[in-house]
């Protein structure tokens, strides 16, 4: 996109330099320059905004960052809005992170979900222990 908008704003630059725009008036090639300008700088932002690491995370993974971000505490409803995962999508990858070892399934005073990964609590690397004490 952002090559094929470069190419327009040469081919209109070069019309306007030589005077052949043809039937089209100078004011809609300089007009037709300025759009593809815009739309190729836009198009190179959004281009550059998406880094590869973003776009290759499985949902797994976004799942484990959002609970690291929010300190080892996720709800299911969370999951599906920072994700943006489907809520049995969201549930079963869930349960299958519980049952990996990475979280532990709680339930909150009024009877939510709350999935715990330790790992990413604050206290949990506070209060570790060498094993073999």
């Amino acid at each position: 996109m952002v090559a094929l908008s470069g190419f327009f704003v040469i081919a209109a630059i070069s019309d306007l330099v030589s005077g052949t725009s043809g039937e089209a008036g100078p004011g809609v090639v300089a007009g037709m320059a300025v759009f593809f300008a815009i739309v190729g700088v836009l198009g190179y932002r959004l281009a550059i905004s998406k880094t590869p690491q973003s776009i290759a995370q499985s949902p797994e993974q976004r799942i484990l960052a959002l609970a690291k971000q929010l300190q080892g505490r996720v709800t299911l409803a969370e999951v599906v809005l920072h994700c943006q995962l489907e809520v049995e999508q969201a549930r079963s990858l869930l349960k299958e992170l519980v049952r990996k070892g990475l979280a532990e399934l709680h339930l909150s005073d009024q009877g939510d979900e709350v999935f715990m990964f330790g790992g990413f609590a604050p206290e949990t690397k506070e209060t570790a222990k060498d094993p073999l004490d």
